[in-house]
């Protein structure tokens, strides 16, 4: 391979140096000799193989030489700004496709980088103004780097209880930018890939919620992939609710509050601790009621309401929780019963503001034969920003 810093040494000391001119040889012999025996700056080998090199090539590449990104990757410097779309008209495709056989060992190596540094829109930009530069064995070689990095996203989520730390150590696998740039490499070889990852993301999700919200956004990123298969791409559109619900159940205080008091119950606790928390939580929730009740029928009703309301959004928000009660450990069974009866609490007291006094404005107003007119809009506010968020899943 030609060695580049050889090529400027010449250059800049033998005035317009033609590789063609057997005088113009013979003085870059002499003078690279000279520099290697006075300051070993290039080994004879280098010079040999670079003297050998001008004298066969058919092609000087100067112009393809003048392209910044080019000429980066050509002397083993990573790129910057692969942002400017090139000029390639006054390259002939006889000179571009010799320089690309010379230049697959420069370019793997950049690919390589690239693909280890997690540079997802540099690769996207060298795929639209310099994807001609890839010859077979170099794309060969780039589709097997996107390969290895979807089979580790696959392997992860089996093989990893804890994907917050997955996503730390493979940041890719949630980067809209890693799937867009395989449907720009080639439309049709990583479908298999994206419905793998798909298989495994919908075969993993009863599991923790943070686990959960790390599979919504995998999910959501793989909207990126741009395929040319109709059934890939439907798979990819269907799944974006979902996603979006997953990521959706970890957000706002109270589901915070929520989730973090269902974590403490799914693990491994002392079993005498469980019976403990268990019994003071169940005993608390029915002392509720009873004291609710003193306050006479109207607030028992409201009260039961309240909790009807809390106990379906318990449910519904944490159904992959506690769908797998397993009844035969009597201590797992309690454990999620209290903490959905806790969760309950939890979102029954905000609830019991706005659902139990809204119900007893309306009670009131209906007992004295007046219109509820104070509750109308911010009811009417509620139902659109509800209807509003469903559409934007």
């Amino acid at each position: 391979m030609q060695n580049f810093r050889l090529k400027e040494f010449v250059e800049q000391n033998i005035q317009n140096f033609n590789p063609k001119s057997p005088q113009d040889l013979i003085k870059a012999e002499k003078l690279l000799k000279a520099e290697s025996k006075l300051n070993q700056t290039f080994s004879i080998n280098e010079i040999e193989a670079f003297l050998d090199f001008i004298k066969n090539q058919k092609q000087n590449f100067d112009e393809i030489l003048k392209l910044p990104v080019i000429k980066c990757i050509y002397t083993d410097i990573y790129p910057h700004n692969l942002s400017f779309k090139p000029d390639l008209r006054k390259i002939s495709k006889e000179e571009l496709e010799d320089f690309s056989e010379l230049f697959t060992p420069n370019l793997k190596a950049f690919l390589s980088e690239a693909v280890r540094k997690n540079q997802w829109q540099s690769l996207i930009y060298f795929q639209q103004y310099y994807a001609s530069f890839l010859t077979a064995e170099s794309l060969d070689f780039y589709k097997n780097l996107l390969h290895d990095r979807n089979h580790l996203i696959i392997e992860g989520i089996l093989k990893n209880k804890d994907l917050v730390t997955f996503k730390k150590n493979y940041p890719f696998a949630t980067e809209r930018k890693f799937y867009y740039l395989q449907g720009l490499v080639d439309e049709f070889e990583f479908d298999d890939d994206i419905l793998s990852i798909n298989n495994v993301v919908a075969e993993m999700q009863r599991t923790n919620i943070n686990n959960k919200v790390i599979l919504g956004e995998i999910l959501t990123a793989i909207y990126g992939f741009n395929s040319e298969n109709e059934v890939t791409k439907n798979i990819i559109r269907n799944n974006q609710r979902v996603a979006q619900e997953w990521k959706d159940e970890k957000s706002g205080f109270l589901n915070t509050i929520a989730y973090s008091i269902a974590g403490f119950f799914l693990k491994n606790q002392n079993p005498a601790l469980i019976i403990f928390l268990s019994t003071i939580i169940i005993l608390s929730y029915l002392f509720s009621f009873i004291y609710v009740f003193s306050f006479g029928t109207k607030a028992l009703m409201f009260y039961l309401l309240t909790n009807a309301v809390a106990i379906y959004l318990a449910f519904r928000n944490f159904k992959y929780y506690f769908s797998q009660i397993n009844l035969q450990d009597k201590v797992d069974a309690l454990g999620k019963i209290s903490a959905t009866i806790l969760i309950t609490m939890v979102i029954s007291f905000p609830l019991m503001i706005v659902v139990g006094m809204g119900s007893l404005y309306v009670f009131d107003s209906v007992a004295d034969r007046k219109f509820p007119t104070q509750i109308i809009l911010p009811a009417i506010i509620i139902g659109v920003k509800i209807y509003m968020h469903r559409n934007r899943k």
